[in-house]
């Protein structure tokens, strides 16, 4: 597709926030992490473990050992970070300032090598040590996979106002520019005509049908219309964690087929407490995958990885502005490694 074409969307939608998008695309920072390993292997500590019902005294004694050793170290990584080299700030203090919990804090500095978590955090050892954490306490799923057989449907869900139209337009750009895959789209959004007619521009741009439907049934029934597609994707409307009434709707429209794939999308602007509440109560919706956007509106992602840390939701994508297609990324371990080091940077600025 002539990217002129892409250029000729309305204002609304080209609104464009730099600051995360051009740093993510800076050549200076590649995206994917590959510093050299520790010499050795370390193994992940036992200390933060809840006691048994079997475990003798000695191991008991041993785990709360290990325990105050691991806040010892966070502590240590707090007042040494402070004066990392030349100016820099460490892992630890870069982290704490994009208000990663404590738990987090010191469980990183218990399972990090000797002093991982006090380098500076522009060094490639630090990136290495988050990098290594991410991947193994969150949970990605590649993004969004075609089948080798079938039509893929994937649902948006989430809040109002967290960017589900525009996340499914970079979506659906992205398989067209990328994999010539043939898509469908089909919007529930029937609450704001602002969204349908939002969906429609980009539709229309890309060469793509748009359905817009009102019940469970005329959603049925355009996935049968479309199932000879590649992937077919729905735009819910926002609905609010606390209206009962609108999750029930929501529900009702998404159990129509089971082979819904379902996106729960999440601003990063959201405190925690609030993310927290909206996992729960969309959880009657049952979402696979998690959509993180509007990485370029804060200056702190601490409540991207406190949230997800003890949640089973594998992390598909993140965005980071409203450019489309360009703002949006295949989430991954290296790639919210290197957000939060950008992050960083910027706080300390």
């Amino acid at each position: 597709m002539p990217e002129s074409v892409l250029d000729s969307v309305s204002a609304p939608v080209e609104i464009e926030s730099q600051s995360d998008a051009e740093i993510l695309n800076s050549q200076d920072e590649p995206k994917k992490i590959k510093p050299a390993p520790p010499q050795t292997e370390t193994k992940k500590s036992e200390s933060l473990r809840m006691p048994t019902e079997d475990e003798s005294p000695e191991q008991a004694k041993i785990r709360r050992l290990e325990g105050e050793l691991a806040q010892m170290k966070a502590m240590l990584a707090e007042v040494l970070g402070k004066e990392s080299a030349k100016g820099g700030i460490s892992l630890h203090e870069a982290l704490k300032m994009q208000e990663v919990s404590e738990e987090i804090l010191t469980e990183m500095a218990s399972t990090a090598g000797a002093g991982d978590t006090l380098v500076d955090c522009q060094s490639s050892a630090a990136k290495w040590t988050l990098s290594t954490y991410i991947n193994e306490h969150l949970k990605f799923s590649d993004g969004i996979k075609l089948n080798r057989h079938g039509v893929r449907i994937v649902a948006l869900l989430g809040t109002t106002g967290v960017g589900k139209t525009t996340t499914l337009a970079k979506i659906a750009a992205r398989f067209v520019l990328d994999t010539n895959s043939s898509l469908a789209l089909i919007t529930a959004d029937t609450y704001r005509i602002s969204a349908v007619e939002q969906l429609k521009t980009y539709s229309d741009i890309l060469g793509l049908p748009l359905e817009v439907v009102y019940t469970p049934q005329e959603l049925s029934a355009a996935i049968e219309q479309h199932k000879n597609k590649d992937l077919i994707l729905i735009d819910t409307a926002g609905r609010s964690q606390h209206n009962d009434f609108q999750m029930k709707e929501l529900v009702d429209f998404l159990t129509v087929n089971p082979r819904i794939e379902k996106h729960l999308v999440l601003s990063s602007t959201t405190k925690l407490t609030d993310a927290q509440e909206i996992l729960k109560r969309f959880s009657a919706a049952a979402p696979e995958k998690i959509i993180i956007t509007k990485i370029d509106e804060t200056g702190s992602l601490g409540m991207v990885l406190n949230l997800l840390r003890n949640e089973n939701l594998s992390m598909s994508y993140v965005t980071t502005g409203q450019s489309v297609p360009d703002d949006i990324e295949v989430a991954s371990a290296d790639v919210l490694t290197n957000i939060f080091i950008r992050k960083a940077a910027g706080l300390k600025s």
